[in-house]
C-alpha cells in the first residue's frame, strides 16, 4: 500500500509462544501480521522445551521475541513479579522499537502495559484484547471467590483497563453492550474478532468406520466433562478424548471405555473426521463468566465437517450453532432430554448438507487469515488516529478475504 508506513506494535501475551494455545492464538496471527507490521512479542514461557524451535519460527517471520519466564509460585506474588518483569521488558521494547501500539492479550498483559507507561501518559496507543471477562472466569474456575479482596481489586483494575484503552477487541457480539457500558461516555472502537483457526487444515480427513463423540481440549472446573461422558453414552458412539490431561480424563471416566490421548496441536486436524460429533460443554458462568467466550474447538469441529453439541449461553455459540442448524444445545440433562438431543445431533452428523454448511461458516467466520486482516485494519486506524470517537463503533470483522490483501 503506497505511502502507508508499517505499524510498529509491541504485543504482550501471558501465554507462552511455545504452548499450544500460544501457537494457535498468538503466533498464528503474528506471523501473518508481520508481513505488514513491525512486531515485537513479549511472552511468558512456562518451560524451555521447544524454545529454540519457537525462536526460529518467529525469527523467520521477522518477529522480534522477548521471552520471559512464567512463575507459578507463590500464588499472586509470582504473578506480581511477572508483572514487574514484564513492565520493564515492555518499556524497553517500546523504546527500542518506537512502538505506536501496545497490543495486550487479556488482563495481566494490560496491567503490565499500564505499569510500563507509569508515571506519565504513554506515547503509544493501547489495544485491549480482552479474550473474555477474565476476572469472572477465575471465579467460575473456582480459583477466586467473588467476595474476596483479590476479586474486588482486579475488578477495579478491569475498569481502569477499559478507561485507558484506545480500542477494545472482544470475542463475542453478546459482550459488546456490557463493554460499551464500561467504556461510557468514551466512544472508542470496539471490534468483534472471534478466536480463529487455520480452517484450511481441517476437513480433508476421510470419514472412518463410523462416527465418534469427540472431546478436544482441557478439563477442569469450568468445563462439564461429566456431561460429556453422559452424552457420549446417550449417543451410543465410541468416545475420543484429545487432551493434555490424560490421567485426569481417565479418572473422570470412571472405567468407561474411551480412547484418551494427547496429541500435538499440529496433529488435531488429522484426528477430527466429518460425521463425528464434537462436544463443548461449560459450567454455568453466571452473568459474565461465559459471556466473552468463543471456544476454538467449536471452530475446529465445524471446519472438520462435524456436528456439535454445546451447553447454553457460551458467548455467541447459541446463535451460531442452533441458529444455523449445526448442532444442539443441551438444556435438559435428564436421561430423556439427553436421548432427544442425541437423536437430533446424530441426524445432523449424517447430513452432508449440514456438514458442508458448517464448513462454509467456519471459513467465513473463523479463518485466521481474516482475523489477522481485521487486526491489521485496527492497527492502521490506531496508527493514523482515524479511529472514531463518537457514535456506534462496535463492528464485527469483515467477511472472509475482505481485509487480508495488504497482509499477504
Amino acid at each position: 500500500m503506497s505511502g502507508v508506513t508499517r505499524p510498529r506494535v509491541v504485543y504482550v501475551s501471558y501465554d507462552g509462544a511455545g504452548e499450544p494455545l500460544g501457537r494457535s492464538q498468538v503466533v498464528a496471527y503474528l506471523v501473518r501480521l508481520a508481513r505488514s507490521c513491525d512486531i515485537t512479542l513479549v511472552s511468558f514461557e512456562k518451560d524451555r522445551a521447544g524454545r529454540a524451535e519457537t525462536a526460529a519460527l518467529l525469527r523467520e517471520a521477522g518477529i522480534s521475541w522477548v521471552p520471559r519466564s512464567y512463575h507459578r509460585r507463590p500464588p499472586v506474588l509470582s504473578t506480581l513479579w511477572d508483572v514487574l518483569v514484564g513492565a520493564r521488558a515492555v518499556r524497553r521494547a517500546c523504546r527500542e522499537s518506537g512502538a505506536e501500539i501496545v497490543h495486550v492479550r487479556s488482563y495481566v498483559p494490560a496491567l503490565i502495559a499500564l505499569l510500563a507507561a507509569w508515571p506519565g501518559r504513554p506515547r503509544w496507543r493501547l489495544l485491549f484484547d480482552i479474550r473474555g471477562f477474565w476476572v469472572d472466569e477465575r471465579v467460575l474456575a473456582g480459583v477466586w471467590k467473588a467476595d474476596s479482596r483479590l476479586y474486588r481489586f482486579t475488578k477495579r483494575c478491569e475498569r481502569r483497563f477499559f478507561a485507558e484503552a484506545d480500542a477494545v477487541v472482544t470475542l463475542t457480539e453478546v459482550s459488546v453492550p456490557r463493554i460499551r457500558e464500561w467504556l461510557a461516555p468514551r466512544q472508542v472502537p470496539v471490534r468483534v474478532i472471534p478466536t480463529c483457526a487455520e480452517v484450511e487444515r481441517f476437513g480433508d480427513t476421510a470419514p472412518g468406520e463410523g462416527p465418534r463423540a469427540v472431546w478436544c481440549g482441557s478439563l477442569g472446573t469450568v468445563y462439564r466433562f461429566d456431561l460429556a461422558v453422559r452424552f457420549a453414552e446417550a449417543l451410543g458412539l465410541p468416545f475420543l478424548v484429545l487432551t493434555r490431561q490424560v490421567e485426569a480424563a481417565r479418572e473422570l471416566l470412571g472405567g468407561r471405555d474411551a480412547d484418551v490421548r494427547e496429541v500435538a496441536h499440529s496433529e488435531i486436524a488429522g484426528e477430527l473426521r466429518p460425521g463425528d460429533v464434537g462436544l463443548c460443554f461449560y459450567a454455568d458462568g453466571g452473568e459474565l463468566g461465559n459471556l466473552g467466550r468463543a471456544p476454538t474447538r467449536v471452530a475446529e469441529y465445524l471446519a472438520a465437517g462435524m456436528a456439535v453439541a454445546i451447553t447454553p449461553r457460551i458467548g455467541d455459540m447459541d446463535a451460531l450453532v442452533a441458529g444455523n442448524g449445526l448442532g444442539v444445545r443441551i438444556e435438559d440433562e435428564s436421561e430423556a432430554g439427553l436421548a432427544t438431543a442425541a437423536a437430533a445431533v446424530l441426524r445432523l452428523a449424517a447430513d452432508p448438507e449440514a456438514r458442508a454448511r458448517g464448513q462454509r461458516l467456519a471459513a467465513e467466520l473463523f479463518s485466521v487469515d481474516d482475523g489477522a486482516g481485521s487486526y491489521l485494519d485496527l492497527y492502521r486506524e490506531l496508527q493514523s488516529g482515524s479511529t472514531p470517537k463518537t457514535g456506534a463503533v462496535a463492528e464485527r470483522r469483515e467477511p472472509a478475504g475482505a481485509a487480508t490483501g495488504a497482509a499477504k
